[in-house]
């Protein structure tokens, strides 16, 4: 999980790195509700490569002091929110990745069934 800044001072989000995933998780929430799995999918392209950087800058040398009283509990009043949010995408996600799962499944079994039995093209009528 990113926190505001490892016990070093190395700071893993900047409050505008924050601000930009707060609002990146608020449109992945509006593309959850409206079933756009491909546009959902691009935006958490674009949360992830954000939390891959402040992750990749945790792993160097603190570049930073630490963060002043109000940045941290300013990311992490963002941080609380960005998670309320990821647990109402995932409401939608989840559902509707049970829903493909099984719908896949089915496929698979009928293929099975055609290439075992044929496609029924050739039974009388």
């Amino acid at each position: 999980m990113i926190t505001p800044a490892q016990k070093t001072g190395t700071r893993l989000l900047s409050l505008q790195e924050g601000r930009a995933l707060l609002a990146l998780y608020e449109s992945m929430l509006e593309m959850a509700r409206a079933r756009d799995w491909e546009r959902l999918a691009e935006i958490e392209r674009q949360a992830a490569a954000i939390r891959d950087a402040a992750s990749a800058r945790s792993q160097g040398p603190a570049e930073t002091g630490p963060p002043e009283a109000g940045e941290i509990k300013a990311l992490a009043e963002l941080l609380i929110r960005i998670q309320i949010l990821d647990r109402e995408i995932r409401g939608y996600i989840e559902p509707a990745r049970e829903q493909a799962r099984q719908q896949l499944t089915a496929e698979v079994k009928s293929r099975a069934v055609r290439a075992a039995y044929g496609d029924g093209a050739d039974a009388p009528g």
